[in-house]
């Protein structure tokens, strides 16, 4: 009975430590280069409306970003190269014509997770996080 009753004990104390870090906010500085991320991806789509929102959303994150602007340079590069590579997501099209149907919001919002954006977002970071801090 007492090993069942430190089980639940440590199970309870691990779920309440999750929950505290679930809940919590992401740092803006990380919201912004992430966020940045996704939108020079959604501008190297071929839709029209798909480049134009990541070009605003790009120009909202400029906007309020707090440090040396050259630092998204390299996360843009790193989502083209990303881009060129062609491997965008896609489903069988059941209701149309039975093709693949890409799905470029998946893959534009999936894409900070790619090994080599998230060693450009997490470069960025570093760089300035001394600045979303004063």
């Amino acid at each position: 009975m007492r090993v069942v009753i430190f089980l639940l004990s440590a199970a309870v104390a691990g779920c309440s430590a999750n929950a505290k870090t679930i809940g919590a906010p992401r740092p803006e500085v990380l919201r912004d280069v992430e966020g940045y991320a996704i939108a020079s991806c959604l501008t190297n789509q071929t839709q029209p409306y798909l480049i134009d929102q990541g070009d605003a959303w790009a120009s909202v994150i400029v906007q309020r970003m707090k440090g040396n602007l050259e630092v998204l340079a390299g996360i843009a590069e790193r989502v083209k190269r990303e881009n060129a590579k062609g491997e965008m997501a896609a489903i069988r099209d059941e209701a149309g014509s039975g093709k693949d149907k890409t799905l470029p919001v998946l893959y534009c919002g999936e894409i900070i997770d790619r090994p080599s954006v998230r060693a450009a977002i997490e470069k960025a970071v570093g760089e300035l996080t001394l600045f979303y801090e004063q």
